[in-house]
C-alpha cells in the first residue's frame, strides 16, 4: 500500500473497530503513531499497541495529539472535541479514515452510499448486484469492515462504501465515481450538535462530483442539493421484471436506488438485470425486520437496527395490521413527533424500556396510546406476548440508539433474541 502524505507523524483518536483498523493498517507502513484514548484501554488493547510499536494515552486527550502531523479520529469522537477544535485552530490537518482510505486506494471505480436510513441494506445491494454481474466487487464501510481494511483487496476492483455522517465530516476530497444519498430525516444531534451540521456532513458525499460522476438521489435530497453531476432520482425508476415481489416501501425504495445506481454505472446491468434470485439475500438484514419466530401464533420482528424515528415509521408501515411495539434505549433529541400518527395508527400498546422510557412515556401520554415500562428485555417481551391479540406483531424498533444498555444496535437484537427464545420455551 502506498503512503499518500507528507505526513510521518499521525495520531489516532479512539481504538474502536476503526482506530483499530486504521493502527493496523498503517503500522506495516514504517509511520510514527501514537494512540490517543478517552477511556481506559483494556490489556487486550494495550498489549495489541505494544506488538505494533505504537505509544498510547488513555484517561483523556492530551496535548500530545497535537504534537502530531496529522489526526485521524475515529467515527464516534465527535467534532466538538476540544482536542479537534485546538487541532483546527492551529491548522493541523484532521481526516477521518474514510479519506485516507480512499487516498490510499485504488479501485476500478468507487459506489458511496450514505442516508439517514437504508444505507446498510443499499450498500449490500449494490454489492450482490455487482457480484451476480461479474465484477467482484469489495464491500466495506460503516456497514461492517473499515474501508481501510480493504485498500489492498480493493485495488482493481469496485468498491462498494457504506458512510456515515461521521465518517463524512472530516472528509475533504472523497470523491466517488457514484455518489448514492438516500433520504435525510432528524438523527445524530446529539454527536453534531444540530440538524443542519448533521445535513452538511451528509452532503459532503456529493462536494467533490464533477461531470463525469454519477449522483444517485431521492427527489428529497434533490430539493436541497444540486450535485454538480450526472442526477438519478432513483423512485422514478423502474424495477426489472419481477424484483418487487410485494416488498414492503422502504425495501422497494432501497432495491430501486442500488439499481438505480448499478444501471447508471453500468447500462449492460439496465438492460441485462440478474435474476431476482441472485440478489434477494442482501434483501434480509441481520436486525432489520429480521423474523425471529412465532409463539402461539404471534410473531416477533426485530428491527433493534432501527435507531431513529424515520426508520420506525417505515417499520410500522410494513406491519398488515396492528403490533406491539418495543420502544426505548438512548434518544436522539429530536424527530420523534413524526411517531405519533403511525403509532396512533398501528400500534395497540407500546412497552418501553432504557434511558428514553419516561422521554416516550411522556409523548404516549399526551398521543392517547396505552404503555408500560419493562426493565429488562424478558420483561419487556413478557409484556408485550400480554399485551397482543391474534394477527398482531410484537415489533422491536426502538426509535433510539443502543448505548444505554449494549455495546451497539446488534448486542440489542441479539439480546432481544435471546430472550425471544427464553419465552418461547417457556410458552412452548
Amino acid at each position: 500500500m502506498r503512503w499518500p502524505f507528507a505526513a510521518r507523524r499521525i495520531a489516532v483518536l479512539g481504538l474502536g473497530s476503526t482506530g483499530r483498523a486504521v493502527i493496523e493498517a498503517l503500522s506495516s507502513l514504517g509511520l510514527d503513531l501514537f494512540l490517543s484514548e478517552k477511556r481506559e484501554l483494556r490489556r487486550e488493547e494495550e498489549e495489541f499497541l505494544a506488538e505494533r510499536g505504537v505509544p498510547w494515552e488513555d484517561g483523556g486527550h492530551s496535548e500530545a495529539v497535537l504534537e502530531r502531523e496529522l489526526i485521524i479520529p475515529s467515527p464516534g469522537v465527535p467534532s466538538w472535541e476540544p482536542v479537534l477544535l485546538e487541532a483546527v485552530r492551529q491548522g493541523i490537518p484532521v481526516l477521518s479514515e474514510i479519506e485516507v482510505a480512499w487516498r490510499m486506494a485504488a479501485p476500478s471505480c468507487l459506489f458511496a452510499v450514505t442516508g439517514t436510513n437504508g444505507k446498510s441494506t443499499v450498500t449490500a445491494l449494490i454489492g450482490e448486484i455487482l457480484e451476480a454481474t461479474g465484477l467482484s466487487p469489495v464491500v466495506a464501510g460503516n456497514i461492517g469492515t473499515p474501508a481501510i481494511s480493504t485498500v489492498a483487496e480493493a485495488e482493481g476492483r469496485p468498491w462498494v462504501l457504506e458512510v456515515s455522517s461521521y465518517q463524512l465530516e472530516w472528509t475533504e476530497g472523497f470523491r466517488p465515481d457514484v455518489a448514492i444519498f438516500l433520504n435525510f430525516a432528524p438523527d445524530h444531534v446529539d454527536h453534531h450538535g444540530s440538524l443542519g451540521v448533521y445535513f452538511a456532513a451528509k452532503a459532503r458525499i456529493l462536494r467533490n462530483l464533477g461531470e463525469g460522476d454519477i449522483a444517485v438521489v431521492s427527489r428529497e435530497v434533490l430539493s436541497m442539493l444540486s450535485p454538480k453531476a450526472r442526477t438519478v432520482i432513483y423512485e422514478e425508476i423502474g424495477l426489472p421484471g419481477d424484483w418487487a415481489r410485494g416488498l414492503p416501501r422502504h425495501l422497494l425504495l432501497d432495491l430501486k436506488a442500488a439499481f438505480a445506481a448499478c444501471a447508471a454505472f453500468s447500462p449492460e446491468i439496465g438492460s441485462s438485470p440478474p435474476p431476482f434470485e441472485a440478489i434477494e439475500p442482501a434483501l434480509r438484514q441481520a436486525h432489520r425486520m429480521e423474523f425471529v419466530g412465532e409463539v402461539r401464533g404471534i410473531p416477533f420482528v426485530n428491527d433493534s437496527k432501527a435507531t431513529n424515528a424515520h426508520a420506525t415509521i417505515a417499520a410500522l408501515e410494513a406491519v398488515p395490521e396492528r403490533c406491539v411495539l418495543l420502544l426505548g434505549g438512548r434518544h436522539k433529541g429530536c424527530g420523534y413527533d413524526a411517531l405519533e400518527a403511525p403509532v396512533k395508527r398501528k400500534a395497540r400498546f407500546v412497552v418501553l424500556f432504557g434511558e428514553a422510557a419516561d422521554f416516550f412515556a411522556e409523548l404516549l401520554s399526551e398521543w392517547g396510546v396505552p404503555f408500560a415500562k419493562a426493565s429488562s428485555p424478558e420483561e419487556a417481551l413478557e409484556l408485550a406476548y400480554r399485551n397482543a391479540r391474534p394477527g398482531d406483531w410484537v415489533l422491536l424498533s426502538p426509535a433510539c440508539a443502543s448505548f444505554d444498555q449494549f455495546r451497539n444496535y446488534a448486542h440489542r437484537g441479539d439480546v432481544f433474541k435471546e430472550a425471544f427464545g427464553q419465552l418461547s420455551r417457556r410458552l412452548g
